[in-house]
């Protein structure tokens, strides 16, 4: 990536070549979808490996053990977070448990990497960043579109020294899917309001994340939404957001 470049919000932590990133022991806390597509995804990077997993249930954590060849498995989170093997913890459970599982891990001196979204209210990702500052660990959100390379090449191209699109006015992005053609209608944790179902949880962090790439950082002057309510699971079913940036040009930027 171009060295002029303005930083995204955090420090870029890319290296050069992913094949030889330092060596990390990973304990993965979770063992659902999420948790399997990135273990898969650990598996090309030779200087990573997960030694352990955990699950509320010790016959979820054996099979996922034996699926990816995991030497060890738990049946309860806090047993993991004990072995002193585990390095860093990726943390895919339900959204409604980010903030006391993302705590649990930090308070046990492990770096975290929480699958989006990082926290169900601002309040709670305040609280696990100030933690991991205190005592000094890494927290991250599991955004993996800010390292895919076509998005690196897509924010080089905007924002490098050419400025091959201009002055940036607006970022339009959209991610959308039918909930109904793979979850159970009303009893995935898609429609439970009390576990973080709901459009913005599930898939509002990818768009926001994508577009203000672009906007480095800045904090919206205003924020409007509009969108759908479920009337008998009350999650929202889909929604538009706008953010307003304060003008970094002659143009007022806008995403949305």
């Amino acid at each position: 990536m171009n060295s002029s470049i303005p930083p995204p919000p955090l420090d870029d932590p890319s290296v050069q070549d992913p094949l030889e990133c330092p060596p990390l022991k990973w304990g993965i806390l979770g063992c659902g979808r999420v948790s399997n597509d990135f273990c898969q995804a650990l598996k090309h990077l030779p200087t990573q490996t997960v030694v352990a997993c955990a699950a509320r249930s010790s016959n979820s954590a054996e099979a996922f053990a034996k699926k990816h060849a995991i030497g060890k498995y738990y049946g309860s989170y806090d047993e993991m977070l004990a072995d002193s093997e585990v390095e860093i913890v990726y943390v895919g459970n339900v959204h409604s448990f980010r903030r006391s599982t993302g705590e649990k891990c930090l308070l046990a001196g492990k770096h975290v990497v929480l699958e989006k979204p990082f926290a169900c209210s601002v309040e709670d990702g305040n609280y696990l960043i100030s933690l991991a500052k205190e005592r000094d660990l890494f927290i991250m959100e599991g955004m993996w579109t800010r390292f895919f390379p076509a998005v690196q090449k897509a924010r080089d191209l905007a924002l490098g020294d050419e400025k091959v699109l201009g002055e940036i006015a607006s970022v339009f992005s959209d991610f959308n899917f039918n909930a109904a053609d793979s979850e159970e209608y009303p009893s995935s944790f898609v429609y439970q309001r009390k576990l973080g179902g709901g459009a913005n949880l599930l898939v509002g962090p990818y768009p926001i994340a994508a577009a203000t790439l672009f906007f480095n950082g800045q904090t919206p002057e205003y924020t409007k939404a509009v969108g759908q309510v479920d009337e008998e699971t009350g999650v929202e079913l889909q929604s538009a957001v706008v953010l307003s940036f304060p003008p970094t040009g002659t143009e007022k930027p806008l995403m949305e």
